[in-house]
């Protein structure tokens, strides 16, 4: 692996290839060996799937609202940068007010003042780079958004709500990882794309498959006219594992591994070492992510306010209770969730703190 200051000898994707291999292995076999028990005949609903997803939607967002804000604070507005935003209608990955009710300001004062660590400001040439590296349709936060809408049967502004508060603390940790490491060194967003993009690309196809071998009775949600066909989910409920048009993404996909290729020369020797370190990170945290919902899902369904189990719970409870629980755990997870989004009070207090962040941001400027 490159060390700091040295010449790159291959490229910058086959790097990251070499140094997170062993990472990528791990994870795969975490997804892998959880993924059916989501499914028939382990699971009677999508309701596991349905919070797994919650999760790494939270990383999407996160990741692509930075991006869209570094755009907005650094790119040219001109329309060139028209072709390479994401078609679907809906709105932008997060709200700034969202993004920023979304950060514990004791955790990152440097979000809130203009005098403590200050973000890096990225070059012209990486901002550039940014806006063109994402051909159409490769953007995933709209689509992720309204899977979880039609799984949970929320509406758009329900959703917001529920996505201010994180699922779970490492969740958060991970959410914050991301700003922190955006914000003190913008070209890490190339590990965040090459990871998830390629994800979604690769290893998406099979997880897909798997998904739509569960029938489309499996994923019924009740809304339009009662139906659910295979069409129906690539727009609404699986849409994260699809892609527009004729060529299922692969057209999407060697656009956007050409992107990358040729920005070989635009980082420096110390940025190839922090995009290459960031995502062996990226693969630690999300293998994080999914122990926490291990521990999600082996606790006691019927106490809501059990605590979880430790993350160090040996493999062999971990993978075994799942079946056993996997239906009653994931409805009452997904009930728990769309009853806290519904609570009035939790609606007015959000809304209180939405009015406290805009005074507060208003004082800033």
């Amino acid at each position: 692996m490159l060390e700091r200051g040295e010449q790159a000898l291959v490229s910058l994707s086959d790097e990251i290839n070499s140094a997170t291999r062993n990472l990528h292995t791990a994870l795969n076999r975490l997804i892998t060996s959880r993924l059916p028990l989501a499914l028939p005949p382990h699971a009677a609903d999508p309701s596991l799937y349905t919070t797994g997803l919650l999760h790494f939607a939270h990383v999407f967002l996160t990741f692509e609202s930075l991006w869209a804000d570094l755009q907005r604070d650094h790119g040219s507005r001109g329309p060139a940068t028209a072709p390479f935003l994401d078609p679907s209608p809906a709105s932008p990955p997060t709200s700034p007010l969202l993004s920023y009710l979304l950060v514990n300001p004791y955790d990152s004062p440097s979000f809130f003042t203009s005098t403590l660590g200050a973000p890096t400001p990225p070059s012209p040439q990486l901002v550039s780079f940014l806006q063109t590296v994402r051909p159409r349709g490769l953007i995933r936060s709209v689509r992720v958004k309204r899977d979880l809408e039609c799984l949970m049967g929320l509406h758009p502004t329900d959703l917001e709500v529920l996505l201010a508060k994180y699922p779970g603390d490492k969740v958060a940790e991970f959410c914050t990882h991301i700003r922190n490491a955006v914000h003190e060194r913008p070209w890490t967003l190339v590990s965040y794309a090459w990871c998830f993009y390629m994800a979604v690309f690769s290893g998406g196809r099979w997880i897909r498959a798997g998904l739509l071998r569960a029938g489309p009775e499996f994923w019924q949600t009740g809304e339009g006219d009662g139906k659910t066909n295979i069409a129906n989910l690539a727009e609404r409920g699986l849409s994260l594992w699809h892609f527009p048009g004729q060529f299922d993404g692969e057209d999407i996909k060697l656009e956007f591994k050409a992107h990358l290729a040729a920005a070989e020369t635009l980082f420096t020797p110390d940025e190839r070492v922090d995009i290459i370190e960031e995502a062996k990170n990226i693969f630690q945290l999300c293998a994080s992510l999914v122990e926490e919902l291990d521990c999600m899902a082996v606790s006691h369904p019927a106490d809501t306010d059990a605590p979880l189990h430790e993350a160090d719970q040996s493999k062999s409870d971990a993978e075994k209770a799942p079946l056993i629980r996997a239906t009653t755990a994931g409805r009452t997870s997904s009930n728990r969730i769309v009853g806290f989004v519904r609570r009035p009070e939790v609606t007015g207090t959000l809304v209180a703190l939405a009015c406290l962040a805009c005074v507060t941001l208003l004082r800033l400027q």
